[in-house]
């Protein structure tokens, strides 16, 4: 089948989700601008029409994209007038069910945030998206310390608490198979139990 012009036939979405996947199956260093562009049936260099600095910038785009879908929504929460209780499920289940509808850009952000920092001549998009990625952190944290503040949860070390809970909802990336024994909104409602029987028992 013929190749056909980016700029007419393929949405820059499309790109993404043939970058994450292959940078899932062979990681950022072993995929190549050649293996995304077969994805959507384009030559490598016609993805440059959509990404001039290659494939650093479908790097910074999948992370970007990983981070921008939750983040929205995950600030909307925060700012309710719920019980901390109830605002943490919920925004662990935004966390999760986003990982699971979109398990290839969940898996960036556990393998790739390496070859992110080992980008060269990227500084001011690299500390664009860490700062986002922080900005995602301090949502659970500030929900978790209001949570202590009110006596709902118990005093833990939260900056730990938090990278353990985001860590291992990233990693379902790695065991989630969609159509498996257990949905996307199942896994949230098993994460969502844990974390807060932690923060309570």
């Amino acid at each position: 089948m013929p190749r056909k012009p980016a700029e007419l036939t393929v949405q820059r979405d499309d790109i993404l989700v043939a970058a994450a996947g292959v940078f899932q199956e062979r990681g950022y260093q072993g995929a190549t601008m050649a293996d995304i562009a077969s994805r959507v049936n384009l030559t490598a260099g016609s993805l440059y029409h959509h990404f001039p600095a290659g494939k650093r910038d479908l790097l910074l785009a999948v992370l970007n994209t990983s981070i921008d879908r939750v983040l929205a929504e995950v600030e909307e929460i925060l700012e309710e007038s719920a019980t901390a209780s109830d605002r943490l499920r919920r925004m662990i289940a935004s966390h999760v069910i986003n990982v699971t509808s979109n398990v290839s850009f969940g898996a960036a952000m556990v393998f790739e945030i390496r070859a992110l920092l080992d980008l060269q001549d990227a500084e001011e998009d690299r500390d664009r998206f860490l700062k986002r990625r922080d900005a995602f952190e301090h949502c659970f944290r500030k929900v978790i310390e209001q949570g202590i503040k009110s006596g709902e949860f118990r005093q833990v070390d939260v900056p730990v608490f938090v990278k353990a809970m985001l860590g291992a909802h990233n990693w379902i990336s790695v065991w989630y198979r969609p159509g498996g024994r257990l949905s996307g909104q199942a896994i949230s409602q098993q994460m969502g139990d844990m974390f807060l029987h932690a923060l309570t028992c």
